[in-house]
């Protein structure tokens, strides 16, 4: 009779559940051949032998006590347990094979040979074991337990190495995997913490489930982050994915138009893996042959067998595609399916990522050679810009060492793809294979058409009869027969579609002749029409939607409203077959369109330029039709938005910069577009920001051209333009518009959060019942059907939207702040292109050479601008100083044109090319478009003399903020060096900023404008230099980083040191908590020291609160221009209102932050006593948002926190002197009065407007 054993029963469940996990029955059967310790030995000493022979001994010795652990716990489980052989096979077996598998591998070796060492010592010496259970139950449950973390250590290692190209994958998923190893090394620890005489059956049953539960909370948890940390990369990265692309092409296609390319020998050959005669296919043709919906055919067949990767890339988006996006493109579609490679995504270099295209497709490359079979297909590289072309041709053919991929590319026969294709791809002529499969798509339109249309049986034959030779004249091209059938097919009459059959067009352009001649011929207003929408899809800087160019349209310049759209416009019927709706954006049916219709060859044409500039004139006539008017109401915004009034706000808003500047770039000259000068005269008095908080540099070359004659449009079109490429604009978004808002020069951007404000009220939440009135249907007619938009305004799906609010959540949750083109050798980006693709196409133009030429031997003739450019840039990087010097004293290379050369000197830390590049510009660190990007390449290259010399420079200064960079950078620096010597210029009263301080000028520099340095500021000795120790820009560069926050409290000591050891001024002090309030610092530490050295810390309330005038200021001069606020006949009282350095406190800006850092800084402010009834403007700290977050982050709420620091705010007032509490209230009053005098005498801005345009 069999006796039923528990234990033993444990471990046979252990071992099916280890096979099952394994799933691979011949691992598993190899495993179980293992019987004994002596097979390990002997697989050990052979890997030592080989390891040995090879000088490359991998420290073997190490997993002796692993061994001998399992050695000890073998005997226990054969003395007491007496398994089946089996179970102690599955001690020994992984253990051989694990060695067997990494002994060809240093790393692989290392890295197991490290996880038996951390298991060996988690085991507990078993011979202690059974002293202390005996022979018992107990003993036998503890036994199957630790045999259950045994195999969870196999499992984990087994199915990595188990990996047929663990070597790719290893970097970025083995971690993960040590630190699984980890879990169970923490399991076996208390495991062996249970190891005492107390212990029950019940703790132990309760460490099995703990053991299980502990490896599934791994592995979910770590599922989950990785997936987090995968999403928010590809919503950072925004690669674009062609699916419904794919999906609109399948659905368009006619019905065995492709069964031919199936069938084609060289495309079966190229579907076959296993055959490696054809990796490369390119589908070539001529212009509308049908290569795009052929591709889709290919994609489908390739799809059925293996991973297919795809790109359809197209012209509507030629500026924005680039080889880098196409390869992004790639790598993020081989990572939807695949972990591994999400693994190895979230683990890459995320900079390189995004700003490499080199590093994006060496990583591809190497995944490819990891995930096995893979298709990649790509149509349209035609259409591309040729650079970028090149550029994707280039890194396509180095795919060609991964034998399991292949690769499809469909194009037009151009002389650079052929040049790349010609010799290394199997081709197959589309035009001279498609005929048959015209002739089916004619045939099926014709049917639809007799079916749908009212016909009679003679009409219907007297059409078949006429259409009968349009598949032999179409020769090859499916879009020319589209073309006639779909012109056709507009007509109802049998007479018009006889005329317009009879004599059928010879080819493609006589098809688009005669559609263009009947536009052109057509009634004077529906002409116009149809030419504009043509004009606008050709010139757009984005492809417009139907509803933005609807109301567009619209835009009447002698109106002073915006258009409402009260019906759709049938765009295609308006402007014939050769436009198509794709996306709800109107688009030509192929690029030849667009090259056809602003062709100069042809009568007629549609000039680009008047194009542009009508669309910009509409445009700027929206942006300045009181839409965006700061005194409407809520109310009105919600009629307006309900209206359809912001249909074009998006476009107008993105896109009038570029479309003005292009204007700009034509004309050289603004007096030649009248209206277009009058309403840019409008938007920058009419929507300029008056609490505008930036600084406008005007960079762009273009605009600095109009400067002169023109200041106002230039200000706000460059600030504009330098407000969008601010690269914090990731982290802006609609639910904190006030922390950014007034760093846009215009009101747009207020305007659009107040707009978002009250679409988003306008909404009903998918989740719950309709509002009742419900204006969903109603937005959706305007916005489109996803009215969901994301709140942040730079993303592209603030535009696309998203059909749900969960779905919008969803993206939110994932958004990331995105790098700009900011490759190390990517040099071109400091000339000033608005885009990142712009700048990346200016890379891959001028950095592709191969070895610079002798500047010696060129004649001025010879080189264009741009080649000299290059030529300087490439003798840079070959660090040629000589050749250097020949090539400027051979060539005048204006400032600009130097810059990119002289950056890479900079990042390269070479001071000999530096000063030869240098040489006669004294303007190196002023140029407005240089300056930034210089400093910060400097400091960064850790060259001291360099360095040294980057401070000499200073001397001629003239612009403050160039000295802000420089000295972010110091503080930031992790060279010891390079501090030092920062340090040393700071206290060296000999070495002085001339420029930025009117102290000392004397004349010779031009002085900074009076308000660059406030009053508090300019109370410590050589304040231009030295304050910036104590301002927002130190702490800013200090964020997150103690050891940088603590060198900055030694140098201000070492500072107070060598202005004599007295104290600082403590209204300096006071001003310097408020800059440390408004960083994004918000440092307790930084903030410590400042009280201990003397900070006020309600400046500048209070006491502390008056600046007294200097006899400096006294005497100074009156300057030419006074401030807006300040008139000649202002009374002494106001002047000496001028004195005081009124505002906020510490307290109340901290007040103003919504993070957990914010809130424990108020916090700390008012238990050392900070006053929180200081407020401004008619606020006061607790009406500001921190206040409502208070308990969220610190527990207790605001009223709370006020009442029990109350005793503070006495000793803190005592301490200053002010014996009561309240004592400050006439101080309070008093300034209370000021400031509503100050605002009795402010217009409101509309007003201000008006009364500015009647003085005009």
């Amino acid at each position: 009779m069999l006796t039923f054993d528990a234990s033993q029963q444990a471990f046979e469940a252990a071992k099916i559940a280890f096979k099952k996990s394994l799933k691979d029955e011949k691992m598993f059967k190899d495993l179980l051949e293992t019987t004994s310790i002596e097979g390990v030995w002997k697989a050990a000493k052979e890997v030592q032998a080989k390891q040995d022979s090879e000088r490359r001994l991998r420290h073997m010795a190490k997993i002796k006590g692993f061994l001998g652990k399992l050695s000890e716990y073998a005997s226990a489980v054969e003395t007491f347990v007496q398994v089946k052989p089996g179970i102690l096979a599955l001690i020994w077996g992984p253990i051989r094979l694990l060695l067997v598998w990494t002994a060809n591998m240093a790393k692989f070796a290392d890295a197991v040979t490290s996880a038996m060492t951390k298991i060996g010592d988690a085991l507990p010496q078993f011979v202690e074991v059974v002293k202390v259970f005996g022979k018992n139950d107990k003993l036998n449950d503890m036994l199957a337990l630790f045999y259950r973390d045994i195999l969870d250590f196999y499992t984990i290692t087994l199915e990595f190495f188990g990996l047929s190209r663990r070597g790719i994958f290893f970097e970025s998923i083995w971690p993960k995997q040590r630190d699984k190893v980890d879990v169970v090394v923490s399991n076996i620890e208390r495991h062996t913490a249970l190891i005492r005489n107390e212990v029950t059956l019940q703790h132990i049953r309760e460490e099995y489930e703990a053991r299980a539960k502990s490896l599934a909370h791994f592995d979910q948890e770590t599922e989950f982050q990785e997936l987090q940390k995968f999403q928010t990369l590809r919503t950072h990265a925004s690669p674009q994915i062609y699916d419904d692309r794919l999906d609109w092409l399948l659905n368009r296609s006619c019905k065995g138009s492709a069964k031919w390319l199936v069938s084609d020998k060289s495309f079966l050959e190229w579907l076959d893996m296993s055959n490696p005669t054809v990796q490369l296919l390119w589908l070539r043709g001529i212009p509308g042959a049908g290569k795009t919906f052929l591709t889709a055919a290919a994609i489908e067949e390739a799809k059925a067998r293996h991973r297919t990767l795809f790109v359809f890339a197209s012209y509507v988006y030629r500026g924005s595609t680039t080889a880098r996006s196409i390869l992004q493109s790639l790598l993020f579609q081989l990572a939807f399916d695949a972990k591994d490679v999400q693994s190895v995504l979230v683990q890459s270099n995320e900079r390189d990522l995004l700003g490499s295209t080199k590093y994006v497709s060496d990583l591809l490359k190497k995944l490819l050679n990891g995930v096995g079979p893979t298709y990649i297909v790509l149509d349209g590289l035609d259409e591309m810009d040729a650079l970028e072309c090149r550029i994707l041709l280039q890194e396509l053919t180095n795919l060609e060492d991964c034998p399991e991929t292949k690769i499809l590319v469909s194009s037009r026969p151009e002389d650079d793809i052929s040049k790349v294709l010609e010799t290394k791809a199997t081709g197959i002529r589309v035009d001279q294979r498609n005929s048959g499969s015209i002739q089916s798509y004619v045939n099926q339109r014709i049917r639809d058409w007799m079916h749908n249309g009212d016909f009679d049986q003679e009409a219907r034959e007297q059409i078949q009869q006429l259409l009968a030779p349009l598949g032999a004249n179409a020769n090859g091209m499916f879009l020319y027969a589209r073309i006639i059938l779909d012109s056709a097919e507009q007509f109802t009459d049998l007479g018009e579609i006889e005329r317009e059959l009879k004599v059928l067009p010879l080819d493609l352009n006589d098809a688009y002749h005669r559609i263009f001649a009947r536009i052109n011929e057509s009634q004077p207003a529906l002409r116009q029409k149809a030419r504009t929408i043509l004009g606008w899809i050709g010139c757009a800087p984005v492809p417009m939607t139907q509803r933005e160019m609807e109301q567009a349209l619209l835009v009447d310049s002698g109106s002073q409203a915006a258009p409402s759209v009260m019906a759709s416009a049938n765009i295609t019927r308006i402007c014939g077959p050769i436009v198509e709706v794709v996306d709800e954006s109107p688009q030509f049916v192929h690029f030849t369109v667009e090259e056809y219709i602003f062709s100069q060859q042809i009568g007629d044409f549609i000039n680009k330029s008047e194009a542009n500039y009508s669309l910009a004139k509409s445009s700027l006539t929206y942006l300045c039709s009181g839409i965006f008017d700061v005194d409407l109401s809520n109310k009105g915004l919600q009629g307006n938005i309900l209206a359809g009034k912001y249909r074009l706000h998006w476009f107008a808003t993105s896109h009038w910069i570029a479309l003005t500047k292009r204007c700009v770039e034509n004309s050289k000259d603004l007096s030649i577009y009248p209206d277009l000068l009058e309403l840019l005269t409008r938007l920058a008095l009419e929507l300029r920001n008056y609490s505008f908080e930036g600084q406008v540099d005007v960079k762009d070359v273009v605009f600095r051209s109009i400067e002169s004659d023109w200041p106002e449009i230039s200000q706000i079109i460059c600030g504009v333009s330098q407000f969008r490429q601010d690269e914090r604009q990731t982290d802006w978004n609609f639910t904190n518009g006030p922390t950014w808002v007034n760093l846009d020069p215009s009101i747009m951007s207020f305007m659009s959060v107040r707009i978002h404000e009250q679409l988003e009220g306008l909404m009903c939440d998918e989740r719950a019942k309709h509002k009742k009135p419900c204006h969903c249907a109603t937005l959706q007619k305007h916005y489109g059907p996803n009215i969901f938009k994301c709140t942040f305004p730079s993303c592209g799906l603030n535009r696309q939207g998203f059909d749900t609010r969960h779905a919008r959540k969803t993206h939110i949750d994932h958004h990331a702040r995105p790098w700009k083109c900011s490759v190390p050798s990517c040099l071109y980006a400091v000339v000033g292109f608005a885009k990142m693709g712009a700048r990346h196409d200016h890379w891959m133009k001028r950095h592709r050479v191969s070895a610079p030429p002798d500047p010696a031997n060129l004649a001025p003739h010879q080189l264009d601008r741009g080649d000299l450019q290059v030529l300087m840039f490439e003798l840079t990087k070959a660090g040629d100083i000589d050749g250097l010097q020949r090539l400027l004293s051979q060539f005048t290379l204006r400032p600009w044109e130097r810059t990119p050369a002289l950056l890479l000197a900079a990042k390269m830390g070479s001071l000999p090319m530096v000063e030869v590049m240098s040489h006669g510009d004294d303007n190196l660190l002023d140029s407005p478009w240089r300056k930034d990007a210089h400093i910060r390449a400097m400091v960064k290259s850790e060259n001291k003399d360099l360095f040294r010399w980057l401070l000499d420079q200073l001397a001629s200064l003239e612009r403050f903020d160039g000295y802000k960079i420089l000295a972010a950078e110091a503080i930031a620096t992790t060279s010891p060096e390079i501090y030092a010597e920062w340090e040393d210029f700071l206290f060296d009263s000999t070495r002085l900023l001339e420029g930025g301080n009117p102290h000392y000028s004397d004349g010779e520099s031009n002085p900074n404008k009076p308000d660059e340095f406030r009053q508090a500021m300019k109370l410590i000795p050589q304040h231009n230099k030295r304050s910036v120790l104590f301002s927002q820009i130190a702490f800013n560069a200090t964020r997150k980083n103690t050891m940088f926050e603590a060198r900055l409290i030694q140098t201000w000591h070492r500072l107070i040191a060598v202005l004599g050891g007295a104290p600082l001024n403590p209204r300096f002090l006071g001003w310097s908590l408020t800059c440390l309030a408004r960083s994004s610092s918000l440092s307790i530490t930084i903030a410590t020291e400042l009280l201990r050295l003397g900070a006020p810390l309600d400046f500048p309330r209070g006491k502390d609160g008056t600046i007294p005038t200097t006899d400096h200021n006294r005497h100074q001069p009156e300057p030419a221009t006074r401030p807006r606020s300040q008139t000649p006949d202002q009374p002494e009282e106001r002047r000496r209102r001028q004195t005081r350095h009124r505002g906020m406190t510490a307290l109340h800006f901290a007040s103003r932050g919504t993070s957990e850092k914010a809130a424990r800084f108020v916090r700390f402010l008012l238990e050392e006593g900070a006053d929180p009834e200081y407020g401004y403007a008619g606020r006061r700290p607790a009406q500001e948002r921190a206040a409502a977050l208070m308990e969220k982050w610190v527990g207790e709420s605001w009223e709370e926190l006020v009442e029990r620091t109350r005793e503070a705010r006495v000793k803190r007032k005592r301490w200053d002197g002010v014996e009561e509490l309240e004592g400050e209230d006439d101080e309070w009053e008093e300034e209370e009065e000021e400031e509503e005098e100050e605002e009795e005498e402010e217009e409101a801005p509309a007003a201000k407007r008006r009364r500015k345009t009647a003085k005009r």
